[in-house]
């Protein structure tokens, strides 16, 4: 007989398998990225179909197998269904389950992320923060989370904690002044943008979405991160490209 487990987590993509079965990618608190085949699903008879969508996040009961998992029941906590209803919200959503997807591994102990996750997704279904500042915090706390966030508390050459106005992304963050002229590709960053930057990167993951900046500041660290990102992150996300063709 096989085991049974139970594991909490978030649908983060799923994908058509033969003529009635689904794959399902679930980031789980206890076993990081699993796989996960959920039987007979598309049959309109089964009841689990509404459950086996991107951003359904609740507790999997689970068949383990040799390299996936089977899917017995869900006991959903969170539909997230506002996503659904809005196109935009929809393709950010989809993004930041796809870059969780990127980071994560099955082993991981995955609580933060899945709480990094769980309030980014909670903070687009609410509408009370703009959408592209939702992005640029998620974008800038999950490298940081995952251990490779732009620094912005110490110098990333020598680590004074006495910051200049410049920042360099193949240094890894914001130089100080002794180490300015030691930068591959400097850029301002101004003040509160920095001031910012060290916001999201200190913040607990509660704490999140619980400021707004103005336009202006939310271009200033998109440049910063994007030019970051290209340094750093060696994947083009499907969802991205698709939210870049819709803006």
């Amino acid at each position: 007989m096989r085991d049974e487990v139970v594991l909490n987590g978030i649908v983060l993509a799923t994908g058509l398998v033969g003529e009635y079965d689904r794959r399902l990618v679930i980031l789980t608190k206890e076993r990081g990225k699993i796989t996960a085949f959920a039987k007979g699903v598309r049959k309109t008879t089964n009841q689990l179909i509404s459950k086996c969508q991107i951003f359904v996040m609740g507790e999997f009961t689970l068949y383990e197998g040799r390299n996936a998992y089977t899917l017995k029941s869900v006991n959903v906590k969170e539909y997230f269904h506002e996503l659904t209803f809005d196109m935009d919200k929809y393709c950010y959503g989809s993004y930041f389950c796809e870059m969780m997807a990127y980071f994560t591994h099955e082993g991981d102990r995955a609580t933060d992320y899945l709480n990094l996750l769980f309030v980014s997704l909670n903070a687009l279904k609410k509408g009370l923060v703009p959408v592209p500042l939702v992005r640029l915090v998620y974008e800038i706390k999950i490298m940081d989370v995952f251990g490779q966030g732009i620094q912005s508390f110490g110098c990333p050459i020598c680590g004074n904690d006495k910051l200049s106005n410049v920042f360099d992304a193949r240094s890894g963050g914001v130089l100080c002044k002794n180490c300015v002229d030691k930068g591959v590709h400097p850029v301002h960053i101004s003040e509160q943008a920095l001031y910012t930057l060290q916001y999201i990167n200190g913040a607990h993951l509660g704490n999140l979405y619980n400021f707004k900046v103005s336009d202006g500041i939310i271009r200033e660290l998109t440049d910063i991160y994007r030019e970051f990102a290209d340094i750093y992150i060696d994947k083009k996300f499907n969802s991205l490209q698709i939210i870049n063709s819709l803006t």
